[in-house]
């Protein structure tokens, strides 16, 4: 099956912490891919649900605010008990906040 993506994904390992708006649930993560149009990839031990919306602030280690995104879950597979990997679909494409990324993966 061909690759249907319209940015490139970017392999990362950065903490995060999320809120569910549906359950007002946090968490806490990793985010170990990411790309421009969403689909970034987070690993958590809090359960959410498909079509649930996150908000997601990302540690970056640039000593700058963390970088906040908001997105919906558009799937989600049990890796092993409680832990679960989790796609994510952004909201909009920041490509200001993909540029800050890039400098920490890419200097």
């Amino acid at each position: 099956m061909p690759d249907r993506r319209m940015f490139e994904r970017f392999k990362i390992d950065l903490p995060v912490r999320f809120l569910c708006k549906e359950t007002n649930r946090e968490g806490k993560g990793r985010i170990i891919d990411i790309s421009a149009g969403g689909g970034g990839l987070i690993l958590t031990t809090e359960e959410v649900g498909v079509g649930m919306h996150l908000e997601i602030w990302i540690d970056l280690p640039d000593n700058k605010d963390p970088l906040y995104i908001t997105g919906v879950v558009v799937w989600i597979n049990k890796i092993e008990p409680n832990t679960f990997r989790v796609g994510v679909q952004f909201d909009r494409v920041d490509f200001m906040s993909m540029w800050r990324i890039l400098n920490i993966i890419k200097p």
